[in-house]
């Protein structure tokens, strides 16, 4: 009987994980507004997305997350869970693009949060009690990322590219170094603002991501000059307390004209950004 109790436990756990990851996703994209992004406004500087689409591509994703959290129970990060996890992704890969008609909405976000789902699924079906903090869990996925995927297809992505051109650090080895822009940036972010309505708090950490990120979504469509106007207009805003002061709505107007006339949209940011909103939920759901 303890046994069918301790299934079922574990059971509910991989369900709440997955459901926590979906909601992450949701949130980021349903925050409003975003610079150069999709929000309940509009559909930044993008012609092939929508709110639709992506909620739609985001409740896709949760049978990937559910599965992932499944496939990693009672293991330790390892060359085999790094090919099992990667495996899972390509498929959620082609499940994302099958619902969404060829659109890439959530590749990016099928890594990261994948690895924090695999991540927190290790740490709660350890043998000892194991008290999930976001710097352990980031510790863990960073370990599971280090591993190379034998069988990744050899393709050299956008990003890759981009990474390659550029020499900036690309999502690969933003993972592989636990990743510090939610360490150092998105989570101490998330906390000196948390005093805000959960929207201006939200959008400030998406600020501070932007505002340090070598985001390989807006090099893809633009360059390293434009890149830093984006950083220091972002950077302006919070030197003067960020999103929820009146006097920054027309440095935000700035900022968010500048990322539609040059058509780019941080999505590496976003990506980041619905990696810290999970990771919040993860923190208050098992305090």
């Amino acid at each position: 009987m303890l046994l069918e109790k301790n299934c079922i436990k574990e059971q509910v756990d991989s369900a709440i994980l997955a459901d926590l990851a979906v909601q992450a996703l949701l949130e980021e994209v349903r925050l409003t507004p975003k610079p150069g992004l999709v929000d309940g406004e509009n559909n930044g500087s993008h012609n092939d997305l929508t709110l639709q689409l992506m909620e739609r591509s985001a409740y896709t994703l949760r049978s990937v997350f559910l599965e992932m959290a499944e496939s990693v129970k009672g293991k330790n990060p390892s060359q085999e869970v790094r090919e099992v996890l990667a495996a899972i992704g390509r498929r959620g890969e082609y499940q994302m693009l099958h619902s969404t008609g060829g659109i890439n909405t959530h590749k990016g976000a099928i890594w990261t949060l994948g690895l924090l789902t695999a991540a927190v699924s290790i740490l709660l079906s350890a043998p000892s009690n194991v008290q999930l903090r976001y710097e352990n869990i980031l510790d863990t996925a960073g370990t599971i990322a280090e591993f190379h995927d034998r069988y990744m297809p050899p393709v050299l992505t956008n990003g890759g590219k981009v990474q390659k051109r550029y020499a900036v650090r690309g999502a690969r080895e933003e993972a592989i170094m636990g990743f510090p822009s939610l360490m150092n940036i998105a989570m101490p972010f998330m906390k000196k603002f948390e005093w805000q309505p959960r929207s201006s708090q939200r959008l400030n950490v998406l600020l501070a991501l932007m505002a340090t990120v070598d985001d390989t979504c807006i090099l893809n469509r633009s360059n390293m000059e434009t890149l830093h106007s984006v950083k220091q207009k972002c950077t302006e805003i919070l030197d003067h307390g960020g999103m929820g002061k009146d006097t920054n709505a027309e440095r935000y107007r700035d900022l968010d004209q500048y990322v539609t006339r040059n058509w780019i949209s941080p999505g590496g940011s976003a990506d980041l950004l619905a990696a810290a909103i999970f990771l919040e939920k993860i923190i208050v759901n098992y305090k």
